[in-house]
Formats: structure tokens, sequence, C-alpha cells
């Protein structure tokens, strides 16, 4: 759709903008999504938007707007993100938005905002309903006339036509009217013009044949066109809400109950009704539903979605535990630190929600062609009508119409944004979180992966080797727990895991420096846990138990290899993928890492700084990085892709384009199996739109489809590149 460069819209005052309660302090922060000193942003519900024409007209709005900043439209759910400059009038806001043809609907950050197109889906099955019985019921009168019926009875049935034909005109018909207006006063191309315009003609003409009593009535053809054309869109409104909707965070507690402390007893409640300071009871199998310090002297949490680990972490009293992980195998009691949205894990998926928007280049590509499409049909079709005017002017007007409902761009612009959205879900459920669809795009083009060592190409999760003596007193080891009780440190971990945990640990109070290892004194004597100065590098790690300056025990832990890293490197090597490894640790390590997985000697760089892995990265291209979040975020951050395999999942998605939940490198494979699949989907329904466009076009001008027909076949396309969707994703 192509729309003229207009000004801003005029301002209303606020005695006359029925939205000018908007800008009241507290709408203000009610319906704020963030805020910082340059922009404020909001998300507005557009009731009315069914088709790429909206989108690209709501995100013009700065240009009737100053004050915003962007406008991205989120076609799934029918909302509108817009950024504002500080103190620009959300009430004006509101006005432009409905100046386009959509009833703005501010929503709040806690809102759920799939109660708001329901109500809207109820409003179009009741015009739906209204146009079917209408139609259906003119069938039933013009039959027959259509069979021989003359006199006053054809004249009474034709008048029934026309009394059914009216609740369509006036009720059903009004989102058309809409459109039309919109694209009469802002000078733009949408197809509600000429059904509009169809409609009315057909309309105008029955009636005036109907008073003369002589001529052609068409009520019945109108009505079912009508008819065909709401539920075509409804079909793909449905689609659009059922598969490119991205993941909601509301979706992740859904119907779960918590048992939440009321006075002395315990009353079960939905997650939603949870709020700081609550104090739960979270069940075995439960995932915690905020931040929350454990009130319970120890718990099993299972981690794996924030560090891709399959084995279990053991957390003390007071310690904080984060969403959604699990509680694995006793009941926990625990204090909420907050609400979910303001987790680590709720403003990630608030952020993965937000990626879900941005166009790929493929959809970019579509949308385009979808533009210049409906401009070349429009051209055609009113050329073709003032040419096949002066040989017979119905037929010139049914088929010219019959093109432009038949060659409606929405599937194609359609066939896009469906793809990657049922792409991203299956990501989703493989493990595999994507900050947005291009990256699908950059994975098939890729020329060179890049390794980190540890955590990546091997285990990353420290195991209590070997000790020095073989066997530690039961004494100590429930010192050197006390000790480690709040460290969040891989060794503290490992040490939990390797160790049965006592019920009551000592009350030491422990200090730890960061790099250093933990002290603290327990009945007189000063104990301290020191890392070995020689054995410093992550993949084998020593610590030592000090009481009163002598040495009690040593502790050395490895770090194995992934089993699955040598596939990975033959499988990249056999598409001609260079792989490289970059670490930090010793050549010796490295070297040693990288001969056991298959990567040539040349291609390997060891004792390397952050900032060399990134220089290393950004001499080539087409290239991806596989490391840890946090350690590697330069150089994740200089690839065309990076990819995170450990560490924290909200830390590592501020570097990375791609996080895997699932632990090891399999999702790897998983990613290049799906962006090839996404690929070949694309493709096909990029054919099938032209395809079918063309064709159907053709057989429209020369006069085989007529504009019922159009009606019924144009939902086709829709439905063809749906099942081409959900078959090449099955």
């Amino acid at each position: 759709m192509l729309a003229a460069d207009w000004g801003p819209v005029p301002v209303l005052g606020k005695d006359q903008n029925p939205y000018a309660y908007l800008d009241q302090p507290e709408f203000r922060d009610l319906y704020q999504h963030s805020k910082n000193s340059s922009e404020e942003c909001y998300v507005i519900f557009a009731e009315g938007l069914h088709c790429t024409s909206c989108v690209h007209l709501l995100e013009k709005l700065p240009s009737y707007m100053p004050e915003v900043q962007s406008a991205r439209v989120n076609f799934s759910q029918s909302s509108v993100v817009v950024h504002l400059k500080p103190g620009a009038s959300l009430a004006q806001v509101a006005h432009v938005v409905e100046e386009l043809g959509y009833r703005p609907s501010f929503v709040s950050p806690q809102e759920d905002i799939s109660g708001k197109f329901q109500s809207e889906n109820r409003t179009i099955i009741k015009r739906i309903a209204v146009a079917g019985f209408c139609a259906g019921n003119t069938m039933l009168f013009v039959i027959p006339v259509y069979a021989g019926l003359t006199g006053t009875w054809a004249h009474i049935f034709n008048f029934l036509s026309f009394l059914l034909f009216l609740p369509i005109l006036f009720y059903s018909a009004v989102p058309f009217y809409k459109g039309a207006w919109t694209a009469i006063k802002y000078q733009t191309v949408n197809v509600d013009l000429p059904i509009t315009l169809a409609m009315l003609s057909g309309f105008t003409l029955s009636t005036f044949n109907l008073l003369h009593g002589e001529g052609h009535i068409y009520y019945d053809s109108t009505a079912s066109f009508m008819f065909f054309i709401l539920s075509a869109r409804f079909l793909l409104k449905r689609v659009q809400q059922n598969y490119l909707a991205p993941l909601k965070i509301r979706s992740f507690f859904k119907d779960q109950k918590f048992l939440k402390k009321n006075l002395s007893a315990w009353e079960a409640v939905p997650a939603n009704s949870l709020h700081q300071d609550d104090i739960l009871k979270i069940t075995r199998g439960q995932t915690i539903p905020a931040e929350a310090e454990l009130l319970s002297s120890f718990a099993n949490v299972d981690m794996s979605l924030f560090n891709g680990e399959s084995l279990p972490r053991t957390f003390s009293h007071g310690m904080k535990l984060f969403a959604g992980t699990q509680v694995l195998d006793r009941d926990i009691e625990v204090k909420l630190l907050g609400t979910f949205s303001e987790s680590r894990l709720g403003k990630l998926l608030k952020e993965l929600d937000e990626g879900a928007l941005v166009k790929s280049p493929f959809i970019a590509l579509t949308d385009r062609l979808a533009q210049q499409l409906i401009m070349v049909v429009f051209t055609l079709a009113i050329g073709f009508f003032i040419f096949y005017a002066f040989i017979d002017m119905q037929e010139a007007f049914n088929r010219s119409l019959a093109l432009v409902v038949l060659a409606c761009p929405c599937a194609l612009a359609f066939g896009s944004p469906l793809t990657y959205g049922l792409a991203l879900k299956k990501a989703q459920k493989k493990g595999i979180l994507l900050k947005d669809a291009s990256s699908l795009e950059k994975i098939l083009q890729l020329k060179h992966v890049f390794f980190d060592k540890t955590g990546t190409l091997t285990e990353g999760q420290l195991k209590l080797a070997y000790s020095e003596p073989a066997v530690i007193p039961a004494d100590l080891q429930k010192i050197i727990l006390s000790l480690e009780a709040p460290s969040y440190h891989p060794v503290a971990f490992a040490i939990r895991s390797a160790w049965n945990h006592p019920q009551d640990l000592y009350p030491i109070v422990a200090e730890e420096i960061l790099g250093r290892g933990v002290r603290g004194t327990w009945l007189g004597s000063f104990y301290e846990i020191r890392h070995l100065s020689d054995t410093v590098h992550e993949s084998e790690l020593a610590i030592e138990v000090i009481k009163d300056g002598l040495s009690q025990c040593r502790l050395y832990f490895s770090d194995a290899l992934r089993p699955e890293a040598q596939k990975l490197i033959e499988t990249l090597q056999h598409k001609d993928i260079q792989c490289h490894l970059l670490s930090g640790d010793k050549k010796s390590r490295v070297f040693d890492v990288s001969e056991k997985c298959g990567i040539p000697a040349d291609q390997v760089s060891a004792e390397l700084f952050p900032e060399d892995k990134k220089d290393y990265v950004e001499k080539f291209k087409n290239t991806c990085m596989i490391g840890d979040g946090a350690n590697d975020s330069l150089s994740l951050k200089a690839a065309d892709v990076g990819i995170a395999v450990k560490g924290s999942v909200d830390l590592s998605l501020h570097s990375a384009d791609i996080y895997f939940t699932r632990g090891g490198l399999t999702p790897f494979l998983d990613l290049l199996k799906l962006s090839k699949q996404t690929q070949n989907v694309l493709i096909r329904n990029l054919s099938i739109s032209l395809i079918y466009n063309l064709v159907g076009g053709v057989l429209a001008l020369m006069g085989f489809i007529n504009p019922m027909m159009a009606a019924i076949l144009m939902p086709i396309s829709s439905a063809l590149i749906i099942l081409s969707s959900l078959w090449g994703f099955r």
C-alpha cells in the first residue's frame, strides 16, 4: 500500500478529544511499558487491523505525528508498539490512530491482550453471521425468480431480497467503509475501496432495477460476495492469532496454582495473583513463579533453562532462586522478591516478544512485492475496464472486480510471517531461543564457525574428580559446605552435588573474595578455601582447605569433552564450513581438545583475551560464534550470528542472537536443519502465491471467473499457504 506524504494530523483540544484522559499522569504511568531519557513506549490495540495495507498505514504514524519516534505493528495481535518523545500527548496518538480508521485501546504491561482481540473476534463473527443469514435467505427468494417466476410474486420476492440486504449494507459491511474512507482520505490504495465500490454498485443498480421493474437484480450475488469476503478475512485473522503470536509471558504458568501462606493456613492461588513478599510453598516438580529467597534449609533445583546443565544445583537457605527454575525432590518454602514480569525470565520473554516483530530481509522483500502487486493489479484492472467498457460495460466491471478480489496480495504478504512464526515456535520446542527470525537466514550463509572451549566443546560443569586425602571427614565436609553455602561459584555447586547436603549447616558467617575463595571462623578456628594458583584454568581447577594456616585437604575438579562435539565438527566440515577453536586456556589443553574434535591446528588459537577473540572473528565474513554468553560477549556481538550455550539466559541474549536452553551442542544441528526447512517453506509459499495470482488474474480477465467466484477462491490461496506452512514444519 502506498501513502501520500501527508503532514501532521490536526491537534484536537482537550474539550474536543474523547481520549483527553490519557494525558493524566496516572494513566500514562498505567500504560507505560518502558521509559528512558529519550523516549516512552506504549502498546496500542488497533481494532480493525486486518491486512498488510493496515500495517503499512499504521507504521507511518511518525509521518502524521512528529512526536512519535517509531511505530511497529504486531500483525498477530492487532497491536502497534509506539515509541514517543517524552511528554508527547497520548490523547493525540489515540486520535491519530482513530483518524486512520482503527479503534485504539492502550494496553498496560500487566494486561493480557488476548482478551481484546477475543472481543473483536466476537464482533467479526456477528457480522459474518448476519451476512450469512441474509445471503442464505436471499438465495431462497431468488431461486423462483431464476426458475422463471414473474409478475407480482417475483416483485415481492425481489423486494424481500432488498430488505434482507439492508443488514449487510448497514452492519456487516461497516469495516469496508472505514477502510475505503481511509484510502480516499489519505490518498492510499487498499483492497477495501474496490470491494466497497462493488457492493454499493451492485446494491444501487439492483435497487434502481427493482424500482423500475426491469433489469437484473444482484442482491443474492452481492450478499454472497460479502459473506465470503468476511469469512476469508476472519480465517486469516484466526491463523495470525494462533500461529504468529510470540511466546506470551502469562502462558508460562498457565493453569498453575501455588500454595500461598495466609496467616497459619496455606491457600491455593493462581500465578497472576502473586505479589512481592508473598510466602509460598513450592511443591516437587513445580516451577518457581518469580525471583525468590529460599526459606528452607536447602533445595535441589533444575537450572537447565538458565545454564543448559542437565544436572541439578543445590541452593542453601537465604540464596536467591530464579523464576522459571524447577524444584526437583522436595517441597520448599520461598519468599517472593517481585513478580514474574519483573524477573530476569519475564524481562527476557518480553524482549523476545518484541524481537519477534522485527522484519527479516525476506519478510521485507515479500512486503515490497505485495505493495507492488496491489499497484499492478489496480492499474491493470482500471486499464482493462476502460478498454473493455466500449465492448460490454457490465462485463468490464465484473472482470475488473474479479481480478482485484482474486489477486489480493494478503496471502503473499501473509506467507512469510506465518512461516517465521511457525519456525520460531518449533525452535522454542527444541530448546532454541531466537531474538528474531533473521538469524535463520544468516545461518544458511555461514562459512566460518568459531567455538569457545570451556562450556562449549567441553561440558562446562565442574565435577569433583578426586581429593587429597581420598576420604574427607564428615565434620570437615560439613564445615566446607557451610563456608560455600552462600556461594554461586561453580566450585560450590560441584561440592554440593558431590556430597550429601546435611539438613542443618553450621552458622558460619562466610566472606567470599572474588577470584580467591571464601573464609570464615568456626569454634575459634579460622578456615580458608583457596584456589590453587598452579591450576587456575577452567578445565582443571583445584582448591585447598586451610585451618589456622595448616592445610586440611585438597579438592580437584575436572571438565569433560561433550560427547557430540566431534560429530558436530564433522557435520560442519562436510558442509564446507570452516571450524575454528578460540580459547583463553593454556595451549596444551586447547590443542588436546581440538585434536579430539578434529579441528585443524592452523584454525586453533589459545591464551586469548576476549578482545583478541573479537578481533579474530572480525577478520572473516559469514561467521558464527558459539560460546559463553558472559565471557564471550564481545566475539558473540562481532559475529554475524552469536550463539550462547552456557551462562545466564538473560545476560546471554543481550550479547547473542540465539540461546540454547538445552544442554550440549545438539541444538546447533537442529538449528541448521530448521533453517533449511524454513527456507524451503518460504520459497514454496512465495511460488504458490505468485502462480496463484498470475493464473487467477488471467482467468478473471478472460471472463472464466466472476466476482462471487473470486470471493470464494480468494481464501483458497490463504488456505494453501497455511497448509504448505503447517506441512513444512510437521
